[in-house]
């Protein structure tokens, strides 16, 4: 299944009525890989519904966010805490209707409100370990407590991590930023949910070429065929995790509507999107390495853009 059908299957369970999206966009990348994960552990564990514990060993599977550093601080792993999640539920039973998430509903609105109160534009998994510490609803509580941890101490922590300024990376806000072309957000939405489903630290820069590279409506995907881009090495690589390709794809987001408006667009298309590749560094460093020329690839896209 993709993997935002995952995490929309996962967001469903918790809110049941359709206000469950409210916020949808604002939750980050390692959030929705801990959403992502959550979901999994249910279905592997054979439980009836999702929990907080569930979210809580998500957010421990969820390499390289905020959330996991800190429960790798209070020395907590998804290894040492998933045989005590499989013990919390007895997987025969069959869970009532009202009983589908409410408990993880309840953790996402105090996120969401842990989030507002900080002043950030994204719902991290800073915020989820902060909301499971706001509520005994659930067993978050009971799974922390058999790993000889308390809430409290969880969002001391937290609390201590954020006085650094650390943020995860808010895709949202860079998407916003850039003003997109429908067929654009698609591209990036598509690169979110391939690095979901390979269940990367970030959106990279290998997973946008490859989407550009697949994207028929676009012009890029000829160009980049044409220009020798070997498709099957790319989606091995990527699946190998080669950190080349997993460079963030922000600083292209962040760059690309400067670069639209310098060819006469007022949005950023497909091809904008390429051709800011071309001139960032670690994408050039990729082109490069598939053999493209970024120069060349920067003359055919200039005088053409559209």
């Amino acid at each position: 299944m993709p993997a935002v059908d995952l995490l929309r299957s996962s967001v469903s369970v918790t809110r049941p009525q359709d206000t469950r999206m409210t916020g949808y966009n604002r939750y980050s990348h390692h959030a929705r890989r801990a959403l992502t994960h959550a979901d999994a552990l249910v279905t592997r564990c054979q439980h009836p519904y999702m929990d907080t514990a569930h979210l809580l060993v998500g957010v421990m599977l969820t390499e390289g966010s905020i959330g996991c550093k800190v429960l790798q601080a209070l020395h907590l792993s998804a290894k040492q805490a998933e045989p005590y999640l499989r013990t919390l539920y007895d997987t025969r039973s069959i869970a009532p209707a009202s009983a589908h998430g409410t408990s993880v509903e309840t953790v996402l609105m105090l996120a969401a409100d842990e989030s507002r109160w900080l002043g950030h534009h994204y719902i991290g998994t800073e915020h989820l370990l902060l909301g499971i510490t706001r509520t005994n609803a659930g067993n978050a509580s009971d799974l922390l407590h058999r790993l000889q941890k308390t809430p409290e101490q969880l969002r001391r922590r937290v609390r201590q991590a954020l006085k650094t300024g650390e943020t995860e990376p808010d895709l949202h806000q860079a998407k916003r930023n850039a003003r997109l072309s429908e067929l654009s957000r698609r591209a990036i939405n598509a690169a979110e949910q391939m690095a979901l489903v390979f269940d990367h630290p970030t959106v990279g820069l290998g997973h946008l070429l490859l989407v550009l590279c697949q994207e028929t409506r676009s012009p890029t995907a000829a160009l980049l065929r044409t220009s020798g881009l070997d498709e099957n090495r790319l989606r091995r690589e990527l699946i190998n995790n080669d950190p080349l390709l997993l460079a963030s794809i922000e600083p292209v987001l962040n760059r690309v509507l400067e670069e639209a408006e310098k060819v006469g667009s007022h949005y950023s298309g497909t091809e904008h999107l390429l051709l800011t590749l071309t001139l960032d560094p670690a994408g050039t460093a990729l082109l490069r390495h598939y053999d493209l020329q970024a120069e060349m690839l920067r003359h055919k896209l200039q005088p053409g853009t559209r």
